[in-house]
């Protein structure tokens, strides 16, 4: 086997294992908890769970996707999560090789993981992802041979700035309509946090998505994910989901992003270079 493709192997196996971490720090930190300790244990009976039955996908499968000391079922999510890491990175790894290239993609690709997954389950775009990310999209790029700093810098503040411009209309927008936006369930209490249009986890998660990305994928990922949530939301209004109701946006920019990772300079060039009518 070529080094490629031993590296290919390796960031599969590799994927799957963080995607087990992201889990971690998709549950714990909205809970306020730590990402370090205590050890994995059972959700249900607080049984630690034991090493081999800790091995990423694997281990869920072999138990039968139930506790081994009190027959809890556990949820899909983790394997889910896993496996989706694993073949993200196994994605980067054939398409950088075994470079250094593979490191921020795979880098935004977990950070992406995490937002999905609060950001449908608790509707939290959580500032150590977007913030972080941010900072360290931006502190990558001034290492020699990747993303242009200009165009990290840039690309990041363009993203904020658009999605701030869309929260402030938005405000101005539903001012003239109170309580016209009907907080999901769940989060009747945070009704507060609903009213803007945008929220501020979006508008911080767009400039982390900009300082990965640089300016031409940046635009590609955000148009998928436009595009991707206007889809959706009409799918579900068709199906009777109120318009007042709103959906969480993270997932689809998330989305927009991974496509991006793989297919957006391409993509970028294909449209700038199609002859329009």
């Amino acid at each position: 086997m070529s080094p490629d493709q031993l590296f290919a192997i390796f960031a599969l196996l590799l994927g799957m294992c963080i995607g087990s971490f992201l889990n971690v720090v998709a549950i714990r930190i909205p809970a306020g908890g730590s990402i370090v300790s205590p050890p994995s244990a059972c959700p249900a009976c607080g049984s630690a769970i034991r090493w081999h039955d800790n091995i990423p996908v694997l281990g869920y499968l072999l138990l039968g996707a139930k506790c081994r000391s009190c027959g809890g079922r556990i949820s899909w999510r983790y394997p889910a999560c896993e496996a989706a890491t694993g073949l993200l990175f196994l994605g980067i790894a054939l398409k950088t090789g075994f470079s250094a290239a593979f490191v921020p993609d795979a880098i935004l690709v977990s950070l992406l993981m995490v937002t999905v997954r609060t950001d449908l389950e608790h509707w939290i775009v959580l500032d150590e992802i977007s913030l972080g990310g941010t900072v360290a999209g931006l502190l990558i790029s001034l290492v020699p041979g990747g993303l242009e700093p200009l165009g990290s810098l840039g690309a990041s503040a363009g993203a904020f700035l658009l999605f701030l411009l869309i929260r402030q209309a938005s405000l101005l927008a539903l001012r003239r309509k109170p309580g016209y936006v009907v907080p999901p369930e769940g989060c009747e209490d945070d009704g507060e946090g609903f009213t803007g249009g945008m929220g501020w986890g979006d508008i911080k998660l767009a400039a982390c998505i900009g300082a990965f990305l640089g300016p031409a994928s940046t635009i590609v990922a955000l148009f998928l994910a436009f595009g991707s949530g206007a889809v959706t939301g009409l799918v579900l209004m068709a199906f009777g989901r109120s318009r007042r109701v709103p959906i969480p946006f993270g997932p689809f920019m998330a989305a927009g992003a991974m496509a991006a990772v793989f297919a957006g300079e391409a993509l970028f060039r294909a449209y700038a270079d199609a002859r329009w009518p």
